[in-house]
């Protein structure tokens, strides 16, 4: 008892609360509170554990989750390192437009990631890991419904599917075949002429010479990330889960192999478990273990932009397959998002880049895009943890006690509700509702 009250007094805390911290430390901490850590903390609330989760910021959802396209898409669940895409980002170095850029300055640390990246860009690899891809993420998508129904959560969703549309009958035929390659595992989706792609968005018509097809994915969803993520964040500790921000996790507390706690710049934090949930930067707390994780950052971009004075608004979210951007609709608002750049750990906004969305965005709505522009543009940029694989990483690393939710990618709001149930049923020791082997944690 002396000793506590002496660490007490040297921490500033009172006795109370040294041991309300014991008390806490003794089930599950939570690294992260974006889209995966929160989802995360609250499906282990609702197994009965108690749950801390940690984060650097100052609330939920500042970071990757704040404003990325909006879009739960299982439709969309093929990895970016498709089939040829070396020579994509061998063109990308002198091409500013490209959808994906590789930028030279970022390639010394990613050598040993962009080889993996590479290694399993050929079609059987990618054409698995898409189809582990659309089970995680359709399980995901109900997930995500069963929690906005329960607790009744707002965050401006959209319940229409999403519109992808082509240019050219040769890209048109591509979705489609990859499309029926997953109509086994419950994707459906409609394909459309001309005339059924505008007939379903009204304000396509400025555009409807270049369109020559579409696929309606009509159980897609959209809605508001950063929205959704602070609502359930709220719920999960009115629950009891318990949120310590601007507090940053150093390193992982390992005693002879096992994972025992978390150092804070100021105390050892003990636990039960560890839940890293902190997206590309995951792979620098598992390091000094000798945990080697192939997640790396692909810079993402978006635009925000007042929609409250048009009557005429997109109802739901359009994909242009040939610019590879997503403009989706959110309330009052509208989400321009798109491009990937492998530039390392560097989240700064490149005009260019923004630039290149805003023409994106001009090239899908030419007649909705000068009266949005002139108004408040709010561009955004944040880091994706992308897989070497494709697929996230959940579950137990070889680490016993160590636990991840990461690596998600693009499908990072698509699949975290599946991702955390998933996690959840694991630590508990019940059995998933779905096959965890394409996503263990193991694979690090």
């Amino acid at each position: 008892l002396a000793f506590i009250c002496i660490a007490a007094k040297f921490k500033g805390r009172s006795v109370d609360e040294i041991l309300e911290r014991s008390r806490v430390a003794k089930d599950i901490i939570v690294i992260g509170a974006g889209l995966a850590g929160v989802s995360a903390a609250w499906a282990l609330k609702r197994k009965g554990f108690n749950v801390a989760v940690f984060d650097s910021a100052d609330g939920p959802a500042q970071a990757t989750s704040f404003a990325n396209a909006g879009a739960l898409t299982p439709s969309e669940p093929q990895p970016w390192n498709g089939p040829g895409v070396a020579w994509e980002l061998i063109a990308s170095l002198t091409d500013p437009n490209a959808a994906m850029k590789l930028r030279p300055a970022a390639l010394p640390g990613l050598i040993p990631w962009g080889l993996k990246f590479l290694r399993n860009s050929t079609r059987s690899r990618h054409e698995l890991a898409a189809r582990a891809n659309f089970v995680l993420s359709r399980y995901s998508l109900k997930q995500t419904r069963a929690v906005r129904d329960t607790l009744g959560l707002e965050f401006d969703n959209i319940t229409q599917g999403t519109l992808r549309v082509f240019e050219t009958a040769e890209r048109l035929d591509h979705s489609r075949q990859a499309a029926e390659a997953l109509a086994d595992l419950g994707l459906n989706h409609r394909v459309l002429d001309r005339d059924e792609a505008v007939a379903l968005e009204p304000l396509l018509a400025p555009v409807a010479d270049k369109i020559v097809g579409a696929i309606h994915y009509p159980d897609d969803e959209c809605g508001d990330a950063h929205k959704f993520t602070c609502a359930l964040a709220k719920a999960a500790e009115a629950d009891g889960v318990e949120f310590e921000w601007n507090t940053e996790i150093e390193a992982l507390g390992d005693r002879a192999g096992d994972i025992v706690g978390v150092y804070t710049k100021t105390e050892e934090i003990e636990a039960d478990g560890i839940v890293v949930a902190s997206g590309h930067a995951a792979w620098k707390l598992l390091k000094p273990l000798g945990l080697h994780l192939p997640v790396r950052p692909v810079k993402g971009y978006s635009l925000t932009l007042d929609m409250s004075s048009q009557n005429e608004r997109p109802g739901l979210p359009v994909v242009n397959d040939a610019m590879h951007a997503i403009v989706t609709p959110m309330g009052d608002r509208l989400r321009v998002a798109g491009t990937a750049e492998i530039a390392g750990e560097n989240d700064e906004l490149t005009p260019a880049r923004i630039d290149n969305l805003k023409r994106l965005f001009a090239g899908i709505y030419p007649e909705l895009a000068p009266k949005l522009l002139e108004g408040d543009v709010d561009a955004w940029t944040g880091l994706r943890p992308m897989s070497a694989d494709g697929r996230p990483f959940i579950g137990e690393t070889r680490a016993r006690g160590l636990w991840l939710s990461t690596g998600h990618g693009h499908l990072g709001w698509t699949q975290a509700m599946g991702s955390a149930h998933l996690l959840a049923d694991l630590l508990a020791g019940d059995t998933p509702a779905i096959d965890p082997a394409p996503y263990a944690a193991r694979r690090v």
